[in-house]
């Protein structure tokens, strides 16, 4: 079988669901730079803008790198849930650094 026909067997989005996404990414990127000048400090600045943050990776790992459409494991999420795990793992040492230098010994 062709690359061609292997790419064409599986499911894509449609544009739609493209636009839903950058919509959505709009928005989220809008309301993070708001968030940002709001003159919020510590935790209740950057948790926000973490939960934010993830969401948007996930809309992007997963519609426009198609990573919803390429693998049957997992309900055809194995490619997401992996980038999501390096993306939990990068987040909990994120905040163990930040802890260290928020609060040091």
């Amino acid at each position: 079988m062709s690359d061609s026909a292997t790419h064409d067997a599986h499911a894509h989005p449609q544009e739609k669901q493209y636009w839903a996404i950058f919509v959505v990414l709009f928005v989220l990127t809008a309301v993070e730079v708001a968030w940002s000048y709001l003159g919020f400090e510590g935790v209740s600045l950057v948790v926000p803008l973490l939960v934010m943050m993830f969401v948007k990776f996930i809309l992007v790992a997963g519609g426009f790198m198609h990573l919803y459409y390429d693998a049957k494991l997992l309900n055809g999420k194995l490619f997401s849930w992996t980038f999501a795990a390096g993306l939990i793992l990068t987040l909990l040492v994120f905040l163990a650094v930040f802890a260290a230098f928020e609060f040091p010994s």
